[in-house]
């Protein structure tokens, strides 16, 4: 074992070196771990990523239903409202739209959203390769069906 003397000559204390046999050991050590921490990183991302676009799509279902419900409404507003909502975080290309038909005899509204985890990704997808979500919001609707008759 080498020993380095101080320059200090008041206090004689030596100290060990540090080099020698393990030269090279914390590169080594950083090049195992950093795979693992970036790996780590990434799906944290990808995840949170998919974490978002799945509560987008639910409120963008969700508003949606709620703006085809009222009277006079149409399939084309909710369309519109989810591109709106859809399009301020992903691209046209990323999610698709379905309504049900709205028209005055309708009871039910039905927005469905379907989001392309592989359009979206912000990377090439590891562990969420070919996932398709679907959000879907159902409401009945608010249509009046007729008015009282007086006698």
């Amino acid at each position: 074992m080498k020993y380095l003397r101080t320059r200090n000559r008041a206090r004689k204390r030596f100290r060990v070196c540090r080099h020698g046999h393990r030269a090279g050991a914390t590169m080594v050590e950083f090049a195992i771990v950093a795979n693992l921490f970036f790996m780590v990183v990434f799906t944290c991302i990808e995840f949170a990523r998919m974490n978002m676009a799945r509560n987008l799509a639910q409120d963008a279902a969700y508003y949606a239903a709620r703006i085809a419900m009222v009277p006079g409404a149409t399939s084309e507003d909710a369309t519109s409202e989810v591109n709106r909502i859809m399009g301020s975080m992903f691209n046209e290309d990323g999610f698709s739209v379905e309504v049900s038909d709205v028209d005055f005899e309708a009871e039910e509204v039905i927005v469905s959203v379907d989001v392309d985890l592989k359009k979206i990704a912000l990377f090439t997808p590891m562990f969420l390769p070919d996932s398709i979500l679907r959000s879907t919001a159902v409401m009945r609707t608010e249509r009046y069906e007729g008015f009282y008759e007086q006698q």
